[in-house]
């Protein structure tokens, strides 16, 4: 889930998504039935061709909203809304039940990759029409515990990410699912501290991230976006990780609680302009027909006729 991406100092990551990085899959994981993870979508992005093709995982949170990872569409430039689409529905990428356009995208206005490198990566998909729910497509709630430790919890992260740690685009066609345990904050900052050999983040930024860690096995290109889920709750979103995807270092996630407020914001103020927009239309609607019932009859009452004089 990671995608590959050039920063001022030339540093290259291993992170999820389009044209300018690589994206992660999970590497020595288990085949998944979407039943038991039916939130989970595939992002598919369109390059200049005709094609969609698999980019990152996301996140069913609403019927018309998919959450991912910001640097999924940080291209420059950016894909337009129109080169986006969400498949969901199969643990197969070659059978999905449904695929959706999205109608819009919000990066989250804090992320970027320059000074705040990789913070806030979050991205919401606002969908052109609603998902059917039902066993293969649903969502799942957000972590909403801002306090809670979950340091030694086992969670599940899911891809169509590469299988092969050292990234040939061994991209499988079936869902793959891992279960890791939660590595402690102070564990993985000073990781990658060490490996960067400088912060890579405000030392206070950590507390909005959660790192899962296990031996030879991983997340990885193509990956990224996707969920983490822990006591059947959205508790992450992938970020970045290393290369190889061999478990030597953390994967880290956005944690989810720590941008509530955001989510909630920016879908209840476009779901209520929707709904807005939508009464404004029906009662535009209302005025015409009614307008021209009026003019369709003559003084007479004859259908047919203009306006009276």
């Amino acid at each position: 889930m990671y995608k590959v991406f050039l920063v001022s100092v030339f540093v290259v990551l291993y992170m999820a998504t389009v044209t300018t990085a690589a994206s992660i899959k999970i590497v020595n994981g288990d085949n998944a039935d979407i039943e038991d993870h039916p939130w989970m979508v595939s992002l598919q992005i369109r390059n200049g061709g005709v094609n969609f093709t698999h980019e990152c995982g996301g996140t069913i949170i609403d019927k018309n909203w998919v959450l991912t990872a910001g640097h999924c569409n940080i291209i420059f430039p950016p894909h337009k809304a129109k080169n986006m689409q969400i498949a969901a529905g199969s643990s197969f990428k070659s059978q999905m039940k449904e695929i959706i356009p999205v109608k819009k995208y919000y990066i989250h206005e804090s992320f970027d990759t320059g000074k705040n490198f990789l913070q806030n990566d979050l991205m919401l998909l606002e969908l052109q029409k609603p998902l059917t729910f039902g066993s293969t497509i649903n969502k799942i709630d957000l972590d909403t515990n801002v306090g809670h430790n979950y340091t030694g919890e086992v969670c599940t992260i899911t891809g169509w990410g590469d299988k092969d740690a050292a990234r040939r685009g061994n991209f499988p066609d079936r869902l793959q699912v891992h279960s890791m345990p939660v590595v402690t904050t102070e564990y993985c900052r000073s990781t990658w501290t060490l490996f960067w050999k400088y912060p890579l983040f405000p030392e206070a930024y950590w507390n909005k991230l959660i790192c899962l860690q296990d031996n030879d096995k991983d997340s990885c290109q193509a990956d990224s976006g996707g969920p983490v889920v822990c006591s059947n709750k959205l508790v992450g979103a992938l970020s970045f990780g290393s290369t190889p995807c061999d478990g030597r270092r953390p994967s880290v996630h956005t944690r989810i609680s720590a941008f509530l407020d955001w989510i909630k914001d920016k879908m209840n103020t476009k779901n209520n302009k929707n709904q807005k927009d939508k009464k404004k239309k029906k009662n535009d609607k209302g005025k015409s027909d009614g307008k021209g019932k009026s003019e369709g009859k003559g003084k007479s009452g004859e259908k047919g006729k203009g306006k009276t004089n």
